[in-house]
């Protein structure tokens, strides 16, 4: 059990640590992050300003080459009549293949993204759509609008990358003045070093590329200078992060796709060694436990000339033997347990990762070690037994022996008290974030992506959707309150330029029906009125927008970008939370955009409904879209759905900690059946000495129980500060957490207590029960 733990374990781990090493030149490429302070506030981002990449292969001689990488827009593509929604879409400049390794089938990669109507597709692209990968020069349609020509076909991208993708198109076709401005921060940038750079070297040259561009930058936009703004404690540094780091340690805005986490590797980690040690453990307990059974074995050998190093290489062999009997136990589980695995963790782990020679070797030696470790104290305690007592079958003792093993009990225990503590708190932490007001209502909101609808057809099926009773509001908006990729602008309070006022503030656009969807509460005036024009000059702020503005009573004041319009602020929203529960609230603010609600640009279309038979209501949607929108897919989730997905690595931890926990008691528990058995054998006379001179079957229990107790109740003291220490650390990461209450030490001691009670008391009555008369007939 434990090494199938281990391997499953291992397997994964090799996974996390295996990302985009596919890549020739992994050791010299690295990623731009910035981090900018502005107006006091924060900014971590993947992203960097948009012609850093070139500047820098300008200005700096040890960068050899630059490539900028975009998240495209979810969009329709069809080959033939029918439209498939693609989420894979990223867009690239033309260096893309000098930096990284995207083997190509067919086309030139120099040339693939030259025009701005091209398009590469990847290998199962071109058989999706056309039924061959050999595709080369023939057309999609992307959004029923754009044609698009396969300039080149590349393999698959491999899983183990920090971005996945399956289309990519040029990204010079994007280019405008706002997207080439120095501070707007849009697009990834990678570098590739020359052989040999430092990349610490190209940082500290940073500070000159700064001056050079950010200065005038800030003086032209924000009439300040990068001295300046320094002073008033702001700050602007660009930083490398190598390209192998990219997917366990970063979780900046703007990634890609969504990264992994070094902690849980690390957490994982932990695990499988406890759980490994564990079984080391109660292997060397049983081993002496039943050590009796073989005394008037190891006396006779003894008596016939073997000598102790002899006996040693004998008991180390068996632990040997056994380990690799085990772990041929352990490949035959991972082979049965790795689908659900992946099921549960949405991995796509294979335990063809151990079938090479490398693979085999490190096997077999670490199974080697395995077996040494768990055979070594056992093979020095039972070859130092005495032949005159071994052969009368009176066990022999080592000096510390009975310590030594009640210290190997207080390990086990504490580990299984330690992931007890972590299993409680985590799924502790996952119902408070289920049950959380979050300043809406998310249950039974349907949505329906839409961006690729027309004008006028989108509204028509939001009147016709509504005319359904079981359809209660709809609401037509650029974005929804779960996370996603956008941005925010600075804004300022009324009469007020200075940068230091500013405030980043997100914008979305929305219509008339937002709030009453999504069953908002309005804390201060009113939201935007049906049918009233002049409210595209106005705004709604959430309280966090209103803090940071510091406007106290702030319906009927004004808000302005830097040069901009003038906008009124008509109400005050209830903070909600649009983001995981890690992230605080930040500003916010709800604009009226009046080609949303004339129809048009818009992300995604939000209906809450209330039936119980749910089927045949999407099923008339569909009907109704179909007649509306031929051509176009009906496309929905549930917003729930979309809450859910935003823990889902939370999730996938809640359920591996419960099930490795679970096997950690377990093993834990046969340590101690094992000690208990030991310590059984070694007071059969005493226990029966004791009913000849009167001793009930209940005082002889809660006497064998109470020493099993002790090292268990040792265990709890040792494991509760540690888990209270790293269950902290875990919970940091939440700006809404649970506080770790004293009752969850409490509980879990007690689980502990109970689970050693339930385990040593089967021995403990089968050795109160014994018939003195058959344990003291030898004396």
């Amino acid at each position: 059990m434990a090494l199938t733990v281990v391997l499953i374990i291992g397997l994964y781990i090799n996974n996390e640590l295996s990302f985009d090493r596919f890549n020739q030149k992994a050791d010299r490429i690295y990623r731009v992050n910035s981090d900018i302070s502005f107006s006091l506030q924060g900014l971590q981002t993947a992203a960097a300003p948009t012609p850093l990449g070139a500047t820098l292969k300008r200005d700096i001689p040890e960068v050899e080459e630059a490539v900028r990488l975009g998240i495209y827009q979810s969009c329709l593509v069809r080959s033939t009549r029918e439209n498939i929604r693609e989420q894979a879409v990223l867009l690239a400049d033309s260096t893309l293949f000098n930096v990284f390794t995207l083997p190509v089938l067919a086309g030139n990669p120099k040339m693939a993204l030259a025009q701005p109507n091209s398009v590469i597709i990847t290998e199962r692209m071109a058989k999706k759509y056309f039924g061959t990968a050999k595709a080369l020069n023939k057309v999609l349609i992307f959004n029923n609008q754009e044609s698009k020509q396969v300039s080149a076909i590349t393999k698959d991208i491999p899983v183990r990358s920090h971005f996945q993708v399956d289309f990519i198109l040029p990204l010079w076709e994007t280019k405008n003045a706002k997207v080439d401005k120095g501070g707007n921060h849009i697009f990834n940038t990678y570098i590739l070093l020359r052989p040999g750079t430092n990349p610490r070297a190209v940082e500290a040259k940073f500070e000159t590329i700064l001056q050079t561009y950010m200065d005038p930058a800030l003086r032209r936009f924000f009439n300040t200078s990068l001295a300046e703004a320094r002073k008033k404690g702001n700050y602007f540094r660009y930083s490398l992060m190598p390209l192998t780091d990219i997917h366990l340690h970063s979780t900046r805005a703007g990634e890609l796709t969504p990264n992994g986490s070094i902690e849980y590797v690390y957490i994982f980690t932990g695990i499988g060694l406890f759980i490994l040690l564990i079984a080391v453990v109660n292997f060397i307990n049983l081993t002496t436990a039943r050590s009796i059974k073989r005394a008037r074995e190891i006396g006779v050998r003894k008596v016939l000339g073997s000598n102790r190093k002899g006996l040693i290489s004998q008991f180390l062999s068996e632990s040997v033997l056994i380990a690799f009997i085990s772990m041929l136990g352990a490949l035959v589980m991972v082979l049965a347990l790795l689908p659900l695995f992946n099921t549960l963790t949405a991995e796509s782990l294979s335990i063809s990762e151990l079938l090479n020679i490398p693979s085999a070797i490190g096997l077999l030696s670490f199974t080697a070690l395995i077996g040494i470790m768990a055979g070594i104290y056992p093979a020095f305690y039972l070859s130092s037994f005495q032949p005159a007592t071994a052969i009368k079958g009176i066990l022999g003792s080592l000096p510390n022996g009975q310590n030594l093993r009640s210290s190997l009990v207080v390990f086990q225990f504490a580990m299984s008290v330690l992931l007890i503590i972590g299993t409680l708190l985590i799924n502790q932490q996952m119902h408070f974030i289920q049950r959380k007001n979050l300043g809406f209502e998310k249950e039974q909101i349907l949505i329906l992506k839409t961006t690729e609808v027309p004008d006028h057809q989108l509204r028509t099926f939001k009147e016709i959707a509504l005319q359904n009773s079981k359809v209660k509001a709809a609401t037509i908006s650029s974005f929804l309150p779960v996370t996603s990729k956008r941005s925010g602008d600075y804004w300022y309070p009324q009469g007020q330029t200075d940068q230091k006022y500013s405030v980043i503030m997100q914008e979305w656009e929305v219509d008339d029906d937002y709030l009453a969807t999504y069953k908002m509460k309005l804390l201060q005036g009113r939201y935007f009125i049906k049918g009233q024009v002049t409210d595209s000059a106005r705004v709604v702020i959430n309280k966090s927008a209103a803090k940071q503005l510091g406007y106290k009573q702030p319906v009927g004041k004004t808000i302005h970008k830097q040069g901009g319009e003038q906008l009124t602020i008509i109400g005050v929203v209830k903070d909600f939370h649009y983001e995981s529960l890690r992230t605080k609230i930040e500003p916010l603010c709800f604009m009226l955009d009046t080609d949303i609600v004339a129809g048009r640009n818009s992300d995604a279309l939000s209906l809450r409904l209330e039936t119980e038979d749910m089927v045949s209501l999407l099923s008339a949607l569909e009907s109704k879209w179909k007649k509306i929108s031929p051509g176009q897919p009906f496309e929905y989730s549930f917003l729930n759905e979309s809450f859910d997905d935003m823990y889902r690595t939370e999730h996938r931890v809640q359920v591996l900690f419960t099930v490795f926990t679970t096997i950690a008691i377990l093993i834990s528990c046969l340590g101690l059946f094992g000690l208990a058995t030991f310590t059984a054998e070694q007071r059969t006379k005493e226990i029966g000495v004791r009913k000849v001179l009167g001793a009930s079957v209940a005082s002889i229990v809660t006497l064998l129980s109470r020493d099993f107790l002790k090292p268990v109740l040792y265990a709890i003291l040792i494991a509760s500060p540690i888990a209270w220490y790293m269950m902290n650390r875990w919970l940091e990461d939440f700006s809404y957490r649970i506080n770790i209450e004293w009752w969850v030490f409490v509980l879990a001691a007690g689980l502990a207590v109970g689970i050693a009670l339930i385990t040593v008391s089967f021995q403990s009555i089968k050795a109160a029960l014994m018939n003195p008369v058959r344990s003291l007939k030898s004396d």
